[in-house]
């Protein structure tokens, strides 16, 4: 952004603010004098009080709102310099190049032999030609940027042989082609995502309106379409076709495509799961805002991704870390942690999860931060907005502490539940349990239960043997029973529904 800054003051002042521009390395340079007649008939200021100088401020990020982040940085610049500056004018510096087409020479050969060639020797002997060009194979290793005529021109006579008139040249890309419009560099990249992310957020809340209530679903639809009209105005406005038809027909098939992903076909392809569509919305989310916070700081990537991910792995193979969420389990099914011992690798697995929530949270932040500072929404070095990230990082820690907490009384719910419809019991991080048919060895008077009385008939879900005791699931109490090792013979169970043989 070059800025057209106000030193208000005296020379004082002028020099000083100068000098701290020169420090920050901003090339900086003096108004021409009609420049300056026009600024003062502009502004009036008084003579001595005010200076003007073309300063040219180094923005970072997005060039959208871009004079907004250069205004900021000459604020912070009066606040430095200890003078009073002014951002009279922002104007933005392009620097999106125009791509030239690129051009590849080849020999052309002996076409003399060709013309003298008669009937279908002469037709076979273009086409070969022509293939042989086409993939290359006449190629004399000389790439030219420009346009047609300049790089012919540069190819024949620009050569370390003397100039040759048996060279020409071929496209390697279709902005060669006359008529086509040479758009700037990332002009391509610009419509591939202003027309791609309205897409998929328009396929996201198209998949989150199948699976909610109606009120909920009018308004999914609703910003479906609101996602639609820019991606179909960015496809009219930027390089995504040739012509208007190219156009029309990339936006119908892209939405064609989005709308078969997100709803599916009837009878033939099911749509996404709003939660997949969630999750990978999220993940998305995740990468594009740590990419764009690398872009301006690569030590605050490596502050918010590998620091935490280290202090997870380290926290995680704690010895008392990894029998939380199993301890957790234990309690709420009323079991001992000698029933539920599990090996080093699922304790690990179950730290992970219980701290994933957490790493989820400062991802989740510091992508947030990326996406709003790239697009200057942000002021740098902002107390407020160091304030609100704050507060928003220990409200989604709160989130995914309560979360993560609950795992263990959700995982002892589906137990239950498995055990009175006698379906599979989900495993916990290494805790399973089987279905099995118990038939005791020694007599019902001799049988030492407790947490209920055995029925033979009946299949239990077992978690094993522990202190000499066969560990079950009574459905009938909501506790467990356990039984003897000893007087009792345990047999698998094809099917759970069926009651046990006698």
């Amino acid at each position: 952004m070059t800025a057209l800054v106000e030193v208000q003051g005296g020379q004082p002042q002028w020099e000083r603010a100068r000098q701290r521009i020169q420090e920050l390395g901003w090339p900086c340079h003096e108004l021409s004098a009609k420049e300056r007649r026009t600024v003062r008939r502009a502004f009036g200021p008084a003579a001595g009080v005010s200076e003007f100088f073309w300063v040219r401020v180094p923005v970072t990020g997005s060039s959208w709102r871009a004079d907004r982040e250069a205004a900021w940085q000459v604020t912070e610049l009066s606040r430095s310099a200890q003078a009073v500056l002014y951002g009279r004018l922002f104007r933005l510096d392009e620097t999106d190049r125009v791509m030239e087409p690129e051009w590849q020479a080849h020999s052309t050969g002996r076409r003399n032999e060709s013309a003298a060639a008669q009937g279908f020797r002469r037709y076979w002997r273009a086409v070969a030609r022509w293939c042989a060009t086409r993939t290359g194979l006449l190629d004399v290793r000389v790439r030219i940027h420009a346009g047609r005529d300049a790089a012919l021109h540069l190819a024949r006579h620009l050569r370390a042989d003397g100039p040759r008139s048996d060279i020409s040249v071929r496209p390697l890309d279709g902005r060669g082609r006359v008529g086509t419009v040479q758009h700037r560099e990332d002009a391509l990249n610009r419509a591939l995502a202003l027309f791609g992310v309205p897409l998929l957020a328009m396929a996201l809340f198209l998949t989150t309106a199948q699976h909610t209530k109606p009120p909920v679903a009018a308004v999914c639809w609703l910003l479906a379409l609101i996602c639609a009209v820019p991606a179909w105005w960015t496809a009219f406005t930027l390089p995504a076709a040739r012509t208007k038809l190219g156009c029309l027909a990339s936006c119908v098939v892209a939405t064609l495509a989005v709308a078969v992903y997100a709803l599916g076909v009837p009878g033939f392809i099911d749509g996404v799961e709003p939660r997949t569509a969630w999750v990978v919305a999220v993940i998305a989310f995740y990468v594009t805002g740590l990419i764009l916070l690398g872009r301006r700081w690569r030590w605050q990537v490596l502050a918010v991704t590998v620091l935490p991910l280290l202090a997870t792995l380290l926290v995680a193979a704690l010895p008392f870390t990894g029998r939380i969420l199993q301890d957790g389990y234990a309690d709420e099914l009323s079991l001992t942690p000698e029933e539920t011992a599990v090996s080093g690798v699922y304790q690990l697995a179950a730290a992970v999860k219980l701290l994933w929530p957490i790493l989820a949270a400062v991802f989740l932040v510091a992508a947030a931060w990326g996406v709003l500072r790239y697009f200057h929404f942000i002021r740098p070095r902002s107390v407020s907005a160091g304030t609100m990230a704050a507060l928003t990082l220990v409200l989604a820690l709160l989130i995914a502490v309560e979360w993560t907490l609950a795992s263990p009384q959700q995982a002892a719910d589906k137990l239950t539940e498995a055990a009175s419809r006698r379906t599979e019991a989900p495993p916990y991080f290494g805790i399973s349990a089987d279905w099995v048919c118990v038939r005791p060895t020694v007599s019902a008077r001799a049988l030492n239960e407790r947490g209920g009385k055995l029925s033979p008939r009946t299949p239990y879900l077992s978690f094993g043997v522990a202190e000499d005791n066969v560990v079950l699931w009574n459905p009938s109490t909501g506790r467990p029973l356990r039984v003897p090792a000893g007087q009792v013979k345990v047999l698998n169970v094809a099917s759970p529904g069926r009651s046990c043989p006698a």
